[in-house]
């Protein structure tokens, strides 16, 4: 129980009471643009904090618009797993023949970004969806962009929640370029500053992991890790690089 409530503090400090306002873009297993369109994602709990209610207000390229509501939820149970600033959620086990995916995404100061990718029942990855967002007003455009370049000394920091809500303590990391994580997965940049590594094809029991990077400054980059192993979900890691001159 301790462990759930500390997974819905994290909701509630970085994710909750605030109207998150967002361009939201798909994209092809290529990384091409399949759509844009403007969204707002808002979160507002009760008096005591022990229930949450959550709505998407959509608007489309095309004018048309909709509601979507969800929850509400209830304290502590939130299926996403909340460390620090970041959060991920997704299918615990893969299982051909159904639709599976998973998402990452941080916050920092009045911005957040996430990552969302999908499976198709075969395995093969099938969409992706990025969503920028700010407080107040809606975030500039940044997916026609290209990737800023990442240089210099990086010293990192690297905190890890297993399955189970157990968080561990932090520990040196050293960054490495998404090419060197697995040369075999798609790279796709989504915009500027966010980036993703993952399987272009997902097989059942193999390990895998999806990768999330958010440069939020030339001198702060978040990644956050999904991991998974012969019998699913296990580890979701959250790494911080700061720019040492």
């Amino acid at each position: 129980m301790e462990a759930q409530l500390q997974n819905w503090d994290f909701f509630l400090k970085y994710h909750v009471n605030c109207d998150w306002y967002g361009i939201w873009s798909r994209y092809s297993p290529n990384g091409d643009i399949i759509e844009s369109f403007e969204g707002v994602r808002s979160f507002h709990a009760n008096e005591d904090d022990s229930e949450v209610t959550h709505q998407n207000y959509l608007k489309y390229a095309d004018g048309k618009s909709e509601t979507k509501t969800f929850g509400p939820y209830q304290k502590p149970t939130i299926r996403a797993l909340f460390l620090d600033n970041s959060f991920s959620a997704g299918s615990a086990i893969i299982e051909l023949g159904s639709i599976f995916g998973f998402e990452t995404g941080f916050r920092y100061e009045n911005k957040r970004a996430e990552a969302i990718a999908i499976y198709n029942e075969s395995g093969n990855l099938h969409k992706i969806t990025f969503i920028d967002e700010k407080l107040v007003t809606l975030p500039k455009v940044t997916t026609n962009l290209p990737p800023q370049e990442i240089s210099g000394n990086l010293q990192g920091t690297a905190k890890t929640i297993t399955s189970d809500l157990q968080i561990s303590s932090p520990i040196a990391t050293s960054w490495q370029p998404l090419e060197n994580l697995a040369k075999d997965y798609q790279i796709l940049h989504l915009s500027n500053t966010v980036s993703i590594s993952c399987p272009q094809i997902i097989v059942g029991g193999e390990e895998f992991f999806y990768v999330v990077d958010w440069l939020v400054r030339p001198s702060l980059l978040l990644r956050g890790i999904r991991k998974y192993d012969a019998s699913g979900f296990t580890s979701f890691t959250l790494e911080t690089f700061d720019l040492i001159d």
